[in-house]
């Protein structure tokens, strides 16, 4: 229970955030430095595409999956890989300045396995709902659902740590969520950016799930807090 209540020190980022922020660059510089760069984008843009179309995660493909029994690893790496393939440069650059930020933090309460759980998760079940709720023909892929399991795990220690402070207003600890889902809603309004938030707000949901069960001292050191 003390790791609620320990004070904010500064720390290195934690060696597993590392891991999938190198992931989601090496993949990029690839896309970028191995067909031409600046001079070749018409290379880089047919393979992104090509990217997409091999490792994306389409709507209705778990449907399919189920139906049909196919369970290949052609298919199964889809939900694994698809957050390492990002639709543009600058989409990198969003995911990965939020990924550092975010994983900072959860990474000062969560062991490094337990940061990586939650990564590995979020985005295969993000993918999962995606799949299986979404009625347009986009394609997922990108970082956002990983990082958005992030955002619950944060939500969650935010929560605990305002609980085990005796704070009134305890429903601070969801601004974030609420600012983000606000921001993406809007964009998908004005802009058409399609049902990708179906994935990223069920990343959410499930980061904040699984934090109950990978905070330190488990679901009984939560039910405690909570019964006070």
């Amino acid at each position: 229970m003390s790791d609620y209540n320990r004070s904010p020190i500064v720390n290195p980022i934690p060696t597993s955030i590392l891991l999938i922020f190198f992931g989601i660059i090496l993949v990029e510089a690839f896309l970028i430095f191995g067909f031409g760069g600046p001079l070749g984008k018409t290379e880089t843009t047919i393979e992104r595409l090509t990217l997409v179309q091999n490792y994306g995660v389409p709507p209705n493909l778990a449907t399919w999956m189920f139906e049909t029994g196919n369970f290949s690893i052609d298919y199964v790496s889809r939900f694994i890989v698809y957050p390492f393939i990002n639709l543009s440069g600058l989409s990198v650059v969003f995911a990965a300045v939020l990924l550092l930020a975010l994983g900072k933090m959860v990474g000062e309460f969560f062991s490094s396995f337990s940061v990586i759980l939650i990564w590995l998760l979020s985005t295969f079940f993000a993918a999962f709902f995606y799949s299986i709720s979404a009625t347009d023909e986009q394609i997922l892929v990108g970082s956002f659902p990983g990082v958005y399991g992030f955002v619950g795990a944060y939500t969650f220690v935010s929560w605990i740590t305002l609980r085990l402070a005796e704070k009134k207003n305890q429903s601070q600890a969801f601004a974030l969520i609420v600012t983000l889902m606000s921001v993406q809603l809007l964009f998908s309004f004005l802009f058409g950016t399609g049902e990708l938030w179906i994935a990223d707000f069920a990343g959410f949901v499930i980061g904040f799930v699984l934090s109950f069960f990978l905070s330190p001292g488990g679901i009984k050191t939560v039910l405690s807090i909570l019964r006070n």
